[in-house]
């Protein structure tokens, strides 16, 4: 994700962040950004993306309440960010460091999430989890959507209770 032409914006993502600022609920991005480590993009490419994601969500009126991101990878070839990390997904160190910045219990929050790490950092920490992608490619206890979209209105009516 190191250039602002590789950014895709699922259609209906933006309205259901949207719809999560709108009911008080702190959204955070936390992304392996390995390419980094791997010479592909540099740092500020990835905040160049962050930053045009925000701009795009803005025309929304929604909003990322934080991005944090890993540019670690063991097998990276850049010196400094060729390393293992507690940052990088599924292990817990995003999770925690965004806990703390929006003051957020992990055991009531939800990763939602289109890979097998994101599902594993929502075991590490506690988190319920919601898996974006083809239904039966998930654990078989965590549900499926086509969508961020679609998942919304099952995370939002599961936050009211």
């Amino acid at each position: 994700m190191g250039s602002v032409d590789r950014v895709e914006f699922i259609e209906g993502s933006a309205a259901a962040i949207a719809s999560f600022n709108r009911a008080g609920i702190p959204v955070a991005v936390v992304t392996n950004q390995a390419g980094v480590a791997r010479g592909l993009y540099d740092i500020g490419d990835v905040a160049q993306v962050h930053r045009y994601i925000g701009a795009c969500l803005a025309a929304h009126e929604a909003h990322i309440d934080l991005f944090l991101y890993c540019p670690y990878h063991p097998e990276g070839v850049v010196d400094g960010f060729a390393r293992t990390s507690e940052d990088r997904k599924p292990k817990p160190g995003m999770a925690r460091a965004a806990a703390a910045a929006l003051n957020l219990d992990l055991a009531a929050s939800w990763v939602i999430g289109d890979r097998p790490e994101d599902l594993g950092l929502a075991e590490t920490v506690g988190a319920s989890a919601v898996y974006l992608g083809p239904e039966g490619e998930a654990h078989p206890d965590i549900r499926s959507f086509p969508s961020l979209a679609a998942a919304a209105p099952f995370i939002l009516e599961r936050m009211a209770v």
